[in-house]
């Protein structure tokens, strides 16, 4: 393994137990078990490094979303992002409690998240039109907003999988019985 991974892995760590800001670069070293200076060398500063974490996790999350919705169009494409969120959370538990922490003070992690849901959104206001909907760009909307509330919900571990199960099975109930 690595230094740089190890430094990665217990940034990642680190942040997602007490939030970026307060997590140092010397307790990063200590939990990485190499010197501070490495972590410059490799990163620069604390928020480069916690940029490169954003940006891994965004890449990890875009590869796997892209191959689970890859061929999907119409309501098959809105029933299997429903369930997104689960499969984000489940695939990197740490990155995403991380996210969760830090989305709203960090402008970082608001544009990489932004970007990831941006062809999301496209894709869903064409589906949406060609479905019929009264106000796609909504709807659309609407969509994007309960992903973004339950993969929130699940990382910060708030429901109960019993519960974030019948959640995600009533949003796509919901879509089933709106067709025309």
């Amino acid at each position: 393994m690595s230094k740089k991974k190890d430094i990665l892995d217990a940034a990642l760590k680190l942040f997602t137990e007490n939030g970026a800001r307060a997590t140092s670069t010397k307790s990063i070293a200590s939990e990485a078990e190499t010197s501070e200076a490495l972590i410059f060398k490799h990163f620069g500063t604390k928020e480069k490094l916690l940029e490169e974490i954003i940006k891994q996790g965004y890449q990890e999350a875009t590869r796997l979303i892209s191959n689970y919705l890859n061929n999907e169009n119409g309501l098959e494409y809105i029933l299997k992002i429903v369930e997104v969120p689960r499969i984000l959370v489940d695939s990197h538990p740490d990155f995403w409690r991380m996210q969760h922490k830090i989305i709203a003070l960090n402008l970082i992690s608001q544009k990489y998240h932004d970007t990831f849901m941006k062809p999301c959104y496209e894709k869903l206001i064409v589906i949406f039109s060609k479905l019929k909907y009264e106000n796609p760009t909504l709807e659309a909307e609407l969509l994007l907003i309960y992903i973004d509330g339950m993969w929130k919900h699940f990382a910060s571990q708030q429901l109960d999988s019993t519960t974030e199960t019948a959640l995600t099975k009533l949003v796509q109930q919901k879509y089933k019985t709106a067709q025309f």
